[in-house]
């Protein structure tokens, strides 16, 4: 559903997901994607989906997802006290790991440990 929002409005978009979802809830978003590397010239360019499939929307990079969604609270993070050097730490901290990623230097995994008792919660996991 992202791909119909469209560039110029993602931060609207996020902002609006963030301030309806429950305390306890969960937002769950799949999405079409543009790899990084292709997004600006993308964004500027015509094309078959744009024009017929999502008109007025786009396909967002991963990047423009997360730093949208991550934007959309910055108020709140810097009334917690951190500064404008702490962000950039932390914007330099992903820009540098998703660099690691696109080499595949770096890995990411998910890895789920339970007392076999539990064993019921892992239902259709792969067992190592």
């Amino acid at each position: 559903m992202i791909e119909h929002v469209g560039h110029e409005y993602l931060d609207a978009f996020f902002t609006c997901c963030e301030s309806h979802l429950a305390q306890d809830g969960i937002f769950v978003l799949q999405a079409i994607t543009m790899p990084d590397e292709l997004y600006e010239e993308y964004i500027r360019s015509p094309g078959f989906i744009k024009e017929y499939i999502f008109p007025g929307g786009s396909l967002p990079s991963l990047s423009r997802i997360t730093s949208v969604s991550a934007s959309a609270r910055l108020c709140e993070i810097l009334a917690l006290g951190f500064d404008d050097k702490f962000i950039r730490v932390w914007e330099y901290y992903f820009i540098y790991c998703a660099a690691g990623f696109r080499t595949r230097t770096l890995g990411d995994y998910q890895v789920v440990f339970s007392r076999p008792v539990l064993s019921r919660f892992a239902a259709g996991l792969p067992v190592a």
